[in-house]
């Protein structure tokens, strides 16, 4: 009797499942609401990948991931070292400029007299800068007289940014700007006007290079008599190379093209303290370079040049020095914010 009742229960067994449904669900390996487990975690592995930042390339030819060294994280590197570049500082922020030269050759003594700090005679520059606009700074700077010219030099300017690299390929600025001579007892001051293009280019996040046109009305050496107002003109180069985000290494050149300082046989006369006693008769161009190191508002530079004189008036007319007068000094700048 019970073989009989089991074999009637295996028969409506048979009967009732449908003939492939165990094939199905062995082929499948999975139950449905399993397999929809891998679907949704596709889903989200692709998510993942979609937030992986794209690398694009810059303007200037570098990849977006690169660490970008000149922006609002860096200080305004609105110059090399004497020669401006076109930037402007940024909007609502104060730079603020030391700047150092001694008299005397670094090759001179250099033990007795430290590199020329002893020696006397040096030139100190004090600057402000102000951005007004994202593409408009104003400025003033003050350069004492050393002693080796009869007169103290205050510079007012202002700088236009009207093309910048991110979207016109390079920089692009215009800098006009009054230069007063403010002289000794007994002769009266003096006035000079100077207006400077300026055109420059970052290259792979790395190097800077600039040039363009300087002229003044005034200009000015320390061989040239402040009853000369002669004007000068000059062509410009910087090159700035950003080894590290916090170091860079800089050279820069003013060759006058016209008006005092461009020919040979203009100078003529003795300059005081010319260490080799030979007259000036001829010029050279004017070149400084400098290593700068770079922190988060701050910039120094140790610098090393053929001439003494960092406004606009005293780098356009070239000087009586050669390479082998080089002097010494620093630069020192600082930002503070008030955006």
């Amino acid at each position: 009797m019970k073989d009989h009742f089991r074999r009637a229960i295996c028969l409506a067994l048979i009967l009732l499942v449908p003939p492939g449904a165990a094939l199905a669900e062995d082929a499948a390996g999975v139950s449905p609401a399993a397999g929809a487990a891998p679907s949704a975690a596709g889903e989200e592995e692709i998510e993942t990948i979609e937030e992986v930042e794209t690398l694009q390339p810059d303007g200037d030819g570098s990849s977006s991931n690169a660490r970008d060294w000149f922006s609002d994280a860096y200080p305004s590197l609105e110059r090399g070292i004497n020669l401006h570049l076109a930037r402007t500082v940024r909007k609502y922020t104060l730079l603020f400029s030391v700047d150092h030269r001694t008299y005397q050759p670094l090759t001179k003594n250099p033990f007795e007299d430290f590199l020329g700090f002893d020696s006397g005679n040096l030139k100190i520059g004090l600057g402000l800068r102000f951005g007004v606009l994202d593409w408009m700074d104003v400025g003033l700077y003050r350069l004492n007289d050393g002693k080796t010219v009869p007169f103290d030099t205050y510079e007012f300017d202002a700088k236009f940014r009207v093309l910048k690299q991110d979207g016109q390929f390079l920089n692009l600025a215009v800098r006009p700007g009054v230069t007063l001579f403010t002289q000794r007892k007994g002769v009266k001051d003096s006035v000079g006007f100077f207006g400077q293009l300026l055109l420059d280019r970052v290259w792979f996040n790395r190097l800077t290079t600039g040039t363009g046109l300087l002229f003044h009305s005034n200009s000015t050496n320390d061989v040239k008599s402040n009853l000369d107002e002669r004007w000068s003109m000059a062509v410009p180069f910087v090159f700035e190379y950003r080894i590290l985000d916090w170091l860079a290494l800089n050279y820069e050149m003013a060759v006058a093209v016209a008006g005092y300082g461009s020919k040979y046989g203009q100078g003529g006369l003795k300059a005081p303290f010319v260490f080799d006693g030979s007259p000036v008769s001829t010029f050279s161009p004017i070149y400084s370079g400098g290593v700068k190191f770079i922190t988060n508002r701050h910039t120094f530079a140790i610098v090393v040049s053929n001439n003494q004189f960092m406004t606009a008036d005293g780098v356009v007319a070239n000087t009586w020095r050669c390479y082998g007068e080089s002097v010494i000094g620093f630069s020192i700048t600082r930002e503070l914010d008030f955006d």
